[in-house]
């Protein structure tokens, strides 16, 4: 498997609802895939800033918890968890556009020595401001497949049209040319919701992020307002709305 480059993903972002009203949509969204060298403040392009304002950055508190995160965390999380020596740590995420950041899922991929993904950790952010993190494993406690689906328990409340309930299923693609992330989401009772992120990886490049700039100005202010919009076409429907919760004890399921 190909070491993760820092990347540009032009990506496409698909939802679909089923039961007990369908409701399917999808739009772009432009990623970054980011080195634990770039995370600890390594070469950027002129663009890009770590920790500073940019047209497009990342800030160390839009990730983690308060007072842990970047790589150095995820690797302590996942020695707690038993996963296997971690030999490289990569980051996707949607990152700031003009300094406005919303990102509804990222994923951490962890690297053994030899290239294989052996562990993501995909770090959920609802609407609410809440947070929690699903370490995502082999069964076996080996490689993960691009052909292989890892589960875990649904944990924390992401959409007041869903309980806290059922079951995802995780399936993650890292080639060379592109990325390929499917969660599917099944509440036990004949409803669920599939999500789909792919996209082409291109050079993380001043280029690229001009791109990016000029082919969606609005970055995660648009997402944030479709998300916003998909719920009231929900509410609409007639379909339950339910009261955020308090989030779980456990910030990593």
């Amino acid at each position: 498997m190909a070491e993760l480059s820092p990347a540009v993903i032009a990506a496409r972002v698909t939802h679909a609802r089923t039961m007990p009203v369908k409701n399917a949509f999808a739009y772009g969204m432009d990623y970054v895939m980011l080195s634990e060298d770039q995370l600890s403040g390594g070469r950027t392009p002129k663009l890009f800033s770590f920790g500073r304002r940019n047209l497009v950055s990342l800030h160390p508190a839009d990730h983690g918890f308060a007072g842990e995160g970047g790589a150095p965390w995820v690797r302590r999380l996942a020695a707690e968890a038993g996963v296997g020596e971690v030999a490289t740590v990569s980051l996707l995420t949607h990152p700031r556009y003009w300094g406005y950041a919303f990102n509804p899922v990222s994923f951490w991929f962890m690297k053994d020595a030899g290239g294989a993904l052996i562990a993501v950790l995909a770090e959920v952010h609802n609407t609410f401001g809440d947070r929690h993190c699903y370490l995502c494993r082999a069964a076996d406690g080996g490689p993960i497949r691009p052909d292989q689906w890892v589960e875990a328990e649904k944990r924390f409340h992401v959409s007041p049209f869903f309980a806290i309930e059922g079951r995802y299923r995780f399936r993650f693609v890292l080639a060379p040319e592109r990325v390929g992330v499917w969660i599917d989401y099944q509440d036990g009772r004949g409803g669920g919701l599939y999500t789909a992120l792919t996209g082409h990886r291109r050079p993380l490049s001043d280029a690229e992020l001009v791109r990016a700039l000029v082919r969606r100005p609005l970055g995660a202010a648009k997402a944030t307002a479709l998300i916003h919009w998909q719920a009231l076409k929900l509410f609409l429907k007639g379909v339950r709305y339910r009261t955020r919760p308090e989030p779980p004890k456990e910030r990593v399921t």
